[in-house]
């Protein structure tokens, strides 16, 4: 793959000149947007009307395509406005493109427009385009007030003469090598480390035959690969977590200088987190924790970005994530600077343990269905859902799963009932347990997949299957959405009291909005929770989520009773309304065990009608 470089700016930046002075310094073709416009939009422009966005999209469709083409063939310099993300976006897609933007002032732009008088892009359209530019994070920024000779001059020594890379990756994995082809797919240049041993020996090698990029350059020494990077340097680790990530920071560190900025993209216990940026701040480097989460679609197309870490440091990778990030509905990137140290990595538990319960509610759901139902008729029945307010990515991919087929069979029916795990939901329901928060969801869920796993005891006790369930099906949707709002509230709360814990300034409604997309939880509901947020108003103090929770308790308790007819386990839609009923109980049975505490050990109670601490000798009443 051949790069692509895109002189972008407003009209009359110069672009066209400096795009075929730049072609002839590297003998690449050139081409101009503008002349790949359909009629329609020429004529509409020639009139002083500015183009929608629905004028523009057959255009930038056009220009996509060829895009492709010559990055197959030898490589091409384009000029085009490409004013909005939303359209770099499309001329980018799955091609290797290097950003060239070219600004100025309005006034000197203006005065250059009207010395153009026989061009379609009349001088008094200048102002539209400049309301509508949206100027790239990425990229190579450049000044017109130098001469076309010299932007030229800096392109080439920038992009050609300079092998110094913009971000360096470590990990060549699912996540790290995906990652890698999403940066370069936004004209950032990249260095890639990957051990060469066993059968990793060729993962360089052809990491970039696969590439097949200048704007990639593979090491297996990490000397060579921290010195090939741009300072400050910004490090991103995609490796496995746990002690490794400690052998392979320590290898780097002899390399490094102040200033420069490591980034851990694993899924890393926040403690551990912590723990390495104090140790690199004593350094002088920037330590950041960042959670990654989309998986291996989301990491290559736009994943969702949590980082952890201090304003400096954040500052420095901010372009690049931005970059690389998912859009939210209003394109803007989906990353955020969640709070300082561990906040990153916390919050990325959070969103596992999240996941973790959506996951075994879906899986609750198929247990109740699957006795009366088909796959076919389930799958149908949950893309009615997804039509709606309980659209989610994890139902959707639950569709895809529940109809794939494997001779003349379904897959799903030769799947053992075992469900893994990596450690994040049990770190979501320790930090739970440490702060005394009732994330009883997923906790639940996590228990869930230890059932699971005692497959030989489970044989040995099985009983009959239920031949059928009688379950409303109105009502089990309810339920279904009843137990996902209980899901999100615990979530929020555990983050919530996470960050007043370790002072870490975190705004939920931003958390909210960055899993609205790129992220395995982002659904329809999540949209609903940056609503409740951006209020800045407790949760539990919401009129709108308590009404809907009152109004769906009567549909989960029949959606329980019906499981227990049936001898269907149910463990997080049971622990979604065994919390909804203790939230809302004003006297809990809680005296009673406070009593005994103090009567074994001494542990004290406080009563409610006196202040202070209290003891009671309970054998001497009476």
């Amino acid at each position: 793959m051949k790069p692509v470089f895109v002189i972008m700016g407003v009209s009359g930046c110069g672009k066209t000149t400096v795009g075929k002075m730049l072609a002839e310094k590297l003998q690449l073709p050139f081409y101009d947007a503008d002349d790949f416009h359909p009629r329609a939009n020429i004529e509409k422009m020639s009139l002083g009307t500015p183009l929608t966005d629905e004028d523009r999209k057959p255009w930038l469709e056009i220009l996509s395509g060829e895009i492709g083409q010559w990055t197959a063939d030898k490589g091409a310099v384009l000029a085009c406005s490409a004013l909005k993300e939303s359209y770099r976006n499309l001329l980018a897609a799955n091609t290797d493109i290097r950003w060239i933007v070219l600004h100025g002032s309005y006034d000197i732009i203006m005065k250059r427009m009207q010395k153009r008088p026989e061009h379609f892009m009349g001088a008094e359209m200048l102002r539209s385009q400049f309301d509508v530019l949206e100027l790239p994070s990425y990229g190579l920024h450049l000044d017109i007030e130098k001469s076309p000779g010299e932007l030229v001059s800096e392109i080439l020594r920038e992009s050609l003469v300079s092998r110094k890379s913009t971000l360096g990756i470590v990990g060549l994995g699912v996540m790290g090598r995906s990652l890698a082809h999403n940066v370069l797919g936004r004209g950032i240049s990249v260095s890639v480390y990957n051990r060469a041993e066993g059968d990793e020996a060729d993962v360089v090698t052809n990491f970039l035959a696969e590439a097949d990029t200048p704007l990639t350059h593979g090491y297996t020494e990490y000397e060579a690969f921290v010195k090939s990077l741009k300072t400050p340097r910004k490090i991103l680790l995609m490796i496995p977590a746990g002690p490794i990530v400690d052998t392979v920071l320590l290898a780097i560190q002899p390399f490094l200088t102040t200033g420069d900025v490591l980034i851990d993209g694993g899924n890393s216990y926040f403690e551990d987190t912590q723990r390495r940026f104090e140790y690199f701040k004593h350094l002088g480097v920037d330590f950041v924790g960042c959670g990654v989460s989309g998986g291996e679609e989301g990491a290559l197309k736009g994943p969702s970005l949590m980082a952890g870490g201090t304003n400096e440091a954040y500052e420095k990778i901010r372009p690049v994530l931005e970059a690389i990030a998912a859009r939210d509905k209003n394109g803007d990137p989906c990353v955020t600077l969640t709070g300082t140290d561990g906040a990153g990595h916390f919050v990325k538990t959070v969103h596992n343990g999240i996941e973790y319960a959506e996951m075994q509610l879906l899986a609750e759901v198929y247990a109740l269905l699957r006795p009366s139902m088909n796959y076919a008729s389930i799958a149908n029945l949950l893309s009615e859902w997804n039509q709606e307010e309980l659209s989610s990515y994890l139902l959707e991919i639950t569709i895809d799963i529940l109809r794939y087929k494997e001779n003349e069979g379904y897959l799903l029916d030769r799947i053992l009932d075992r469900a893994s795990n990596k450690g994040t939901g049990g770190w979501s329901s320790r930090a739970a347990i440490d702060l005394g928060i009732p994330a009883t969801m997923m906790t639940s869920a996590l228990f869930a997949r230890y059932v699971s796993s005692m497959k030989p005891m489970r044989e040995k006790l099985a009983r009959e299957k239920a031949a059928h369930v009688e379950i409303e099906l109105s009502l089990l949707k309810q339920a279904y959405q009843f137990a996902r709002i209980v899901n999100h509230l615990q979530g929020f709360e555990l983050i919530r009291n996470a960050a007043e814990t370790y002072n870490w300034n975190t705004d939920l409604a931003e958390i909210a909005r960055i899993w609205t997309n790129g992220c395995i939880i982002k659904s329809g509901l999540m949209k609903n929770f940056q609503q409740y947020l951006t209020a800045n108003v407790p949760l539990f103090d919401q009129p709108e989520i308590i009404s809907e929770l009152k109004q769906k308790e009567a549909s989960i308790k029949g959606v329980l009773s019906a499981g227990l007819e049936a001898a269907i386990a149910l463990p997080c839609f049971s622990a979604a309304l065994q919390f909804w009923y203790g939230m809302t109980t004003k006297d809990l049975p809680a005296n009673l065990i406070q009593a005994q505490r103090d009567y074994f050990g001494g542990h004290t109670y406080m009563r409610n009608d006196k202040d202070g601490s209290h003891s009671t000798n309970w054998k001497t009443n009476g």
